[in-house]
Formats: structure tokens, sequence, C-alpha cells
């Protein structure tokens, strides 16, 4: 039975692979048409994002990867603020509450995911208190992209 089910695996993974390199969809690169005041400010956030790093000491504690691990959280936020600032002038109270609910969400669902396990809440320690803010601070960050990446679009749309 078990050669059966080897060969028929062996027979339809090219099948399967085949029809998976079908659906492949293809980019283009389109060239940005974002510029003057709006792109500086957005290139200029963009950039500030790509800075926040996570600094360390050499033999770090699990206390100083969580305070590492909190700054690049509040930096990736801090972007996310100006943004709020500059282009949701007219929703700016709203876009601030509901990021911040979705920041308060991204901590508690990764403390749900790494500590609260049957087997981790048995376990306990400092360390899966660490994986969870690594989850939840790279969850923030790759939320800003989102919107800077957005914002890129509509400055893009109002250029046309």
């Amino acid at each position: 039975m078990k050669f059966i089910l080897s060969f028929i695996i062996m027979v339809s993974l090219p099948i399967l692979t085949f029809a998976a390199e079908e659906k492949t969809v293809s980019y283009t690169y389109e060239p940005e048409k974002c510029s003057g005041e709006e792109d500086v400010f957005l290139r200029g956030l963009e950039e500030e994002l790509a800075n926040c790093k996570i600094r360390m000491p050499d033999v770090p504690s699990t206390a100083d990867m969580n305070e590492a691990y909190y700054k690049f959280g509040d930096c990736s936020i801090a972007v996310a603020n100006k943004l709020f600032d500059r282009n949701y002038k007219k929703y700016n109270d709203q876009a601030k509450k509901n990021f911040d609910t979705l920041v308060k969400a991204y901590y508690a669902s990764a403390h749900d995911m790494y500590e609260y396990s049957d087997f981790a809440s048995i376990r306990g320690g400092t360390m899966y208190n660490t994986m969870a803010l690594t989850s939840a601070t790279f969850w923030i960050r790759d939320m800003v992209k989102e919107y800077l990446h957005l914002a890129r679009i509509e400055c893009d749309d109002k250029a046309e």
C-alpha cells in the first residue's frame, strides 16, 4: 500500500507543480509618478522606517532584547504617526486610534501565540515573552510598510 501511495505522489507531483506554475502572476515594473514635495516626504518616511533597527549589546539579556524590540516597534509607530499627521488630516484621530488598536492587538496576539499555549504556559520563561515581542514588532513594521506603499500609490494616482 505504501508503494502505491508513493507512486501516486511521485506521478502527481510534477502535474501539481506544473499547475501551480501556470497560475504564477508576473509583474512588470512601472516607474513611480509621484514627485515633488509629496515624493520627498514619502521617501523620507521610507528611509526612516528602513533605519528602524534592532540594537542590543553583544551579549544581551532577555531584558535587553525586550527593550530593543520595544524601541524597534516604537520607531515604526513614530513613522506611521508622521504619515497620519500629513496624509490623514481629515481622519487623523480615527486613523491613529485604529492603528493603536491594531498595535495592541498585534502585541496581544503574539503573546497568545507564544506564551499562552498549554506547553508554553507550563514551561514559562522570559524567552517566550521575547519571542512574542519579536513577532509583534515585525508585524507592526510590516503594517507601516503597507501604509507607506498605499500612500505611494495614492500619490502616483494623484500625479496622473
